[in-house]
């Protein structure tokens, strides 16, 4: 299947995380370059950095759309569980425990 690039992160976990909001999303992704960092000099440096490839069937607007949304997601509290262990907000499920965050009241 063809791929188009979609975008040009500075270092791969940036990449990783784009390319799995994506998936998360149903867009097909994959990340590309992640060890050219070495060939800065040889190669022009925008070319060096991980880069985020999606397939050629989908519009880049739906994709900007899912990385936007992602971003402007609210951030969740931090939240105790049951067994007394205090979980960022990022985390749905206790690390201790592995109870599930409580749905609001």
């Amino acid at each position: 299947m063809a791929m188009k690039l979609f975008l040009r992160c500075l270092d791969a976990i940036e990449a990783h995380h784009r390319a799995n909001l994506l998936r998360a999303a149903g867009i097909r992704a994959e990340v590309r370059n992640t060890h050219l960092a070495g060939a800065v000099g040889d190669i022009p440096f925008i070319e060096t950095g991980p880069q985020v490839w999606i397939d050629a069937s989908e519009s880049i607007e739906r994709a900007r759309e899912v990385l936007d949304q992602a971003a402007a997601a609210p951030v969740q509290p931090d939240w105790r569980c049951e067994c007394g262990e205090m979980i960022e907000g990022q985390f749905a499920q206790c690390w201790s425990c592995g109870r599930t965050r409580p749905l609001d009241p």
